[in-house]
This record gives structure tokens, C-alpha cells and sequence, in this order.
């Protein structure tokens, strides 16, 4: 679930402004999913997607499918109406009836019964658009070209430039300097806290800065990646990110002195996406940024670490179709690795962080 801009040049009532909205707010231009736009009053408040069931799918697994997503839908406090959009996977425009009328009509049922009204709907496919609100709804309209429509082209100048599909951590273009730099990572640190300083460190400093720095220090990034070879160290980025240098020393010193098995609440709180503490968002997006960037340099765990702290933060933003991309890429490339099998067992069972459902303190994407 995206929390949707500040602002934004929308019409809810005009099929080509929220068709070039949505990729947008996604990230990504979706594909054999269902998109709800969640609605408080006139307010548009989240974007949600999910996968389209089978058509195949028993009648029992689509009361799954159902429940799941208006489940989700209703998770934000106020939503009284949805506007859906079908993204059908291949061309059916010849066809003679419009596609997923029974599960069009199935969903507006159970959202009723959530007392969630289903403001408007439309399916379309790459050359054609249903909307099944108006007269005559089985017969297809050309879909509409939002290359030129002025909510697609606010975003696009405000540096919105959402993929063709959801990026997989694949692709990062390798340091000149990358041998040297990982060839000297490969033995973990001699001090656990000290990697954590540097990351505390490279955190305090504006994007542009810290990447900048980032790649003039060779010794910087060597600590980086080797502080990835300690646990505690991968797991307390996320809350380093979300919070400051010394909430997070404190936070690693409890977890040293533990016992075996005991619990740390205020740690695993915040990585479940619970209790009071949201994240510095400002922070969050420079751990994004810093370590998207070392995945130049990253191999193995070190990788693996990196794109689970990617998916992690993908999903504290509410965009969990990212996130599971990330952790699939790392369970193709090491299909035990503890964490990312962990992570996308939260995202299965559909939990989302309790900050992305309040509107004080969900992230939003700034296209602005």
C-alpha cells in the first residue's frame, strides 16, 4: 500500500488521469493486478495492488482472494470508497464480453460489507479500457495514451520516473575500484559498534553528499561491507536509519549483553512495523540510497544483506510488491538465506507496518 503525494493534479472520475497516476505511485507500471485506489471523503489516501487470481481458482480460493483484499483496503483508518482498476495481463479487447465482470461485482460485494463503497471501475489491457459503471459497459474503448497528460507530466518533472517492471537489484553498474574494494571487505571488522558508527555516520550527510564521500574514501565503503558480516549490524540499519546514532548504541549494547533468546521489544517492535516509533523517513531514504549504491561493490552475504535492507524499507513505505521483488532476486541467488526468507514470510501473510496506515506518519512519495 503506497501512501498517496501531498498533491497531486488528479481527476478520480477520468480513466486517463489515474491510469498515468498509478505507475507513479507505484513505482512500476503493473501488470495482472488489481489497483485500488483507497478514498477518505474525496481525498485519495493509498494505492494498493495485488496480484489477479487465477482464473482457474476454485470459488473458495477467490473468497480467499476477496476477504484478503478488502482486509487490506479496510487497514486505513476512514477509507469510505474505492476506485479499482483491472490490469489484465494480455490483449482481450476482441472478446465479446468484458473480462472479470463476476469478480468485478464479487468484490463490490464484499466491500459492502465493509461498509466500503466501490466509487468506480474499469479493466483494461494494453490496447483497450472497460468501464463497468457506464451504459453499455461490455463493450471496449481504446485505451487512452497518458504520455501527454498533465498528471503524468507534473510527476515525470518533479523526478517521478516509475519502471517498466519492479526493479529485482539487478543491474547496478560495478565500481572501477570494486575488485579492490571487496577483496579487502572480506573479513568482518574487528569492532561490531565501529561499523555501525560509520553507517551513523554516512547517514548524517544529504544524499548527494554521502555518496560522494562514499565513493572518495575507499576505506569508507571497506567498513561498510565488512560490518555486514555481523548480524546485529545488518539488523540494526533499519532502526539506525529510522532513529539516530545513539538510540541505536544503546539499542546494540542491550543485544550484546542479552541472554540467549531474550527478547529486545523496542528493536523488534519497529522492524514489525509496531508500537510508537516511526521512521526518520529522511534518514531511511539515505540508507536506501547508500546501500542501493553498494551493490556495485557487493558480493554474497554482503549482497544478500543489502537488498534485504532494501526490501525492508521498500516495504516500511507501504510497497510491498518492491519489496518482494527484492527477496525473491536474493532467494534465486541463495534460496536459504534466514532473513529474506523470513521477510517475505511477513509479506505473505499480508502484515504491513502500522505507521503506513496512519496519515501523520506514513511515508509519502513527493511529486510535488
Amino acid at each position: 500500500m503506497t501512501t498517496t503525494p501531498e498533491r497531486q493534479p488528479l481527476s478520480l472520475s477520468d480513466i486517463e488521469d489515474i491510469l498515468a497516476y498509478i505507475p507513479h505511485a507505484l513505482g512500476f507500471q503493473p501488470s495482472n493486478s488489481m489497483v485500488l485506489l483507497l478514498i477518505d471523503g474525496k481525498r485519495l489516501e493509498a494505492t494498493l495492488r495485488v496480484d489477479l487470481p487465477d482464473e482457474a481458482s476454485a470459488s473458495k480460493d477467490l473468497d480467499s482472494w476477496l476477504r484478503q483484499v478488502t482486509n487490506l483496503a479496510g487497514q486505513l483508518p476512514g477509507i469510505q470508497s474505492v476506485i479499482s482498476v483491472a490490469f489484465v495481463p494480455e490483449v482481450v479487447g476482441e472478446h465479446e464480453q468484458a473480462p472479470l465482470a463476476e469478480l468485478h461485482e464479487r468484490l463490490e460485494a464484499h466491500l459492502s460489507a465493509r461498509q466500503i463503497g466501490l466509487q468506480h471501475s474499469w479493466c483494461v489491457d494494453d490496447t483497450s479500457v472497460w468501464d463497468y459503471d457506464a451504459p453499455g459497459w461490455n463493450k471496449a474503448k481504446p485505451r487512452p495514451s497518458t504520455l501527454s497528460n498533465a498528471t503524468n507530466l507534473s510527476m515525470v518533472l518533479a523526478g517521478s520516473a516509475p519502471l517498466q517492471k519492479p526493479w529485482d537489484g539487478c543491474g547496478i553498474p560495478p565500481w572501477p575500484n570494486a575488485r579492490e574494494v571487496f577483496d579487502r571487505s572480506k573479513a568482518p571488522g574487528a569492532q561490531k559498534s565501529a561499523g555501525l558508527v560509520r553507517w551513523a555516520e554516512l547517514l548524517n550527510f544529504p544524499v548527494d553528499r554521502a555518496l560522494i564521500y562514499l565513493h572518495s574514501d575507499p576505506d569508507c565503503a571497506v567498513e561498510l561491507l565488512r560490518s555486514l558480516h555481523w548480524k546485529v549490524v545488518r539488523d540494526l540499519l533499519p532502526y539506525l536509519a529510522g532513529t539516530d546514532q545513539d538510540a541505536t548504541l544503546k539499542i546494540f549494547n542491550i543485544l550484546t549483553e542479552r541472554k540467549q533468546g531474550e527478547a529486545v521489544p523496542e528493536l523488534s517492535n519497529f522492524l514489525l512495523g509496531r508500537g510508537w516509533r516511526s521512521p526518520d523517513w529522511q534518514r531511511t531514504e539515505r540508507l536506501w540510497a547508500v546501500a542501493r549504491d553498494l551493490l556495485g561493490v557487493a558480493q554474497g552475504n554482503q549482497r544478500y544483506a543489502l537488498l534485504c535492507v532494501l526490501a525492508w524499507i521498500e516495504w516500511a513505505r507501504g510497497r510491498g510488491s518492491l519489496a518482494m521483488t527484492l527477496l525473491e532476486q536474493v532467494l534465486r541467488e541463495c534460496e536459504d538465506y534466514n532473513l529474506a526468507v523470513l521477510l517475505k514470510q511477513l509479506l505473505m501473510s499480508g502484515v504491513m507496518p502500522y505507521w503506513a496506515t496512519d496519515q501523520l506518519r506514513a511515508w509519502r512519495a513527493q511529486f510535488v
